[in-house]
């Protein structure tokens, strides 16, 4: 989630619009669009599998799931404030000043977006994942999968694949090649080099 800033001589707004434009997509669209699907599909989905666990297993993953939410929140205020001081950043008459200070702001709140992301990711790595692995069948797990590209669209479930696919080769790491290569079908698959 970390957004790169311009040159600090951008005395045009030239390298500053495109941090606006940078900002917008990775707040916008990346973000939102993980936070929308978390509210409408998965959470509501994941509380329903949870909520008939026994022992207060349900209650401490509820638990998580309010913490996760509450977190969210916090890091959709920071995004809003990034995406301000990146317009501020991109203005054509603002004084240089003004916009290196706006540029600098952009960058603290990213850093922060970056960290806050990251835990709220960790603990859904830890915790979330290994629960639906365990209670729910590899079936089930697919026919929600379907309902997340219902959801985001023909459009946004291609970028969002391509954003993942391309992700999962940075880093390189077999495991998380396989997976991908799993869980996403063959023809998905090979029509990201198109899209």
């Amino acid at each position: 989630m970390t957004l790169q800033t311009p040159r600090e001589n951008d005395n045009d707004g030239t390298s500053s619009a495109s941090l606006e434009a940078a900002a917008r997509h990775v707040i916008d669209f990346n973000m939102n669009g993980l936070h929308r699907i978390e509210k409408d599909l998965f959470f509501p989905w994941l509380r329903e599998k949870i909520g008939t666990l026994k022992d207060g297993v349900g209650d401490a993953f509820s638990e998580v799931l309010d913490e996760i939410e509450e977190e969210r929140a916090h890091v959709s205020k920071i995004a809003i404030a990034v995406k301000e001081q990146a317009r501020v950043a991109s203005l054509a008459d603002i004084d240089p000043a003004k916009r290196s200070e706006a540029i600098s702001n952009v960058a603290q709140m990213s850093a922060a977006l970056t960290s806050r992301t990251r835990g709220i990711m960790e603990k859904e790595e830890t915790l979330l994942v290994p629960a639906v692995a365990a209670l729910v069948s590899p079936k089930e797990q697919k026919n929600f999968n379907n309902k997340v590209i219902r959801k985001l669209g023909l459009l946004d479930s291609r970028l969002h694949l391509v954003g993942m696919y391309d992700a999962v080769w940075e880093v390189a790491d077999e495991k998380e090649r396989e997976l991908f290569n799993e869980a996403i079908p063959y023809i998905p698959r090979m029509m990201i080099p198109r899209w």
